[in-house]
């Protein structure tokens, strides 16, 4: 595949990922200058009572609770970070554009930077720790890193099958402990051995999908371009289309306690499912901006994207 990415391609990633490709540095900002509000959001996550939001110009913010404020943490990188994620309450891991790897061992109080490559042009779009040895970190075209010392290092290896090189955008581990990875051009790959071999599984798309939530008992969703969502009762060896009320891209989702299944995109989209995601309903987030990552509360949501953090009700 060619490295020049397609206007098609970067219209229905409309932010998420092209911000990724893009290299955004701008004027340093003191931490303390930063707000939420005034940055592009591109990935939320909870860290024990904790919660951690990252984004454009390697930007961090940290709320230590529930109804505390977001504060600006101090980033060891200006590259933009595409995601993040925790393992526990203290140890996470945190990914972007240049190929950096961010770690933070105290709950995203402090981060330090265990890898960059910012020549090699590829950025990483998703990071998982099966434990405090296994990780993984899967990138544009095909690009696959694994560590075996809880993110400290990394190497590469190659798992899609020989000559293709597509975008691997996506991935989680479901409640069974099987991984699915989603990405470009309908591609959905599988493992049911930590890791250690993958298979590609048959998908009724074509596009991209952009997302990979697990649900239980061993189900799963992927979402991505113009409103596809496919679900899978099989711990994702097989998946069927679900029919959405909205026909735009789908970035970012989050399963709540109560069993609430969110999932947001383009044009301020907020879906609601109360079903395991056999059905969804649609709330709009004011003002119609792009979401690329949400996070339940008790019948609300907190959903992050342009514009940085936005409050919907989701009863």
């Amino acid at each position: 595949m060619s490295k020049a990415i397609p206007a098609l391609f970067l219209v229905f990633v409309a932010v998420v990922l092209s911000y990724a490709f893009a290299h955004r540095q701008g004027e340093p900002r003191p931490a303390t200058a930063l707000r939420i509000d005034s940055t592009m959001i591109m990935s939320a996550a909870a860290a024990g009572p904790a919660r951690l939001a990252v984004g454009e110009r390697g930007r961090i913010f940290r709320q230590a609770g529930d109804g505390k404020p977001w504060l600006p943490v101090r980033s060891p990188t200006e590259s933009t970070l595409t995601r993040v994620r925790f393992l526990d309450d203290s140890t996470g891991l945190a990914v972007g554009h240049d190929q950096v790897i961010l770690r933070t061992e105290d709950g995203g109080r402090s981060w330090v930077q265990v890898m960059s490559d910012p020549e090699a042009e590829t950025p990483l779009f998703d990071v998982l720790m099966l434990d405090t040895g296994k990780a993984y970190a899967i990138g544009a075209y095909g690009l696959f890193l694994e560590s075996a010392d809880g993110g400290r290092t990394w190497t590469p290896r190659h798992i899609l099958p020989e000559g293709e090189d597509r975008h691997l955008n996506a991935m989680a581990r479901l409640t069974s402990g099987s991984l699915v990875i989603a990405g470009e051009a309908g591609t959905i790959l599988r493992s049911t051995d930590a890791g250690a071999t993958w298979s590609k599984v048959a998908s009724a798309y074509e596009g991209s999908w952009f997302g990979v939530q697990p649900l239980a008992d061993g189900q799963v969703v992927v979402y991505g371009m113009r409103g596809h969502l496919m679900r899978s009762d099989d711990d994702g060896a097989a998946f069927a289309e679900v029919a959405l009320p909205v026909q735009t891209s789908l970035f970012g989702s989050a399963l709540a306690a109560d069993g609430r299944l969110l999932v947001t995109g383009q044009n301020g989209e907020l879906l609601v499912s109360r079903d395991a995601g056999r059905t969804f309903t649609r709330v709009r987030v004011e003002g119609s901006p792009m979401l690329s990552a949400v996070l339940p509360l008790d019948g609300e949501a907190e959903a992050f994207g342009e514009g940085g953090l936005h409050m919907a009700a989701t009863n």
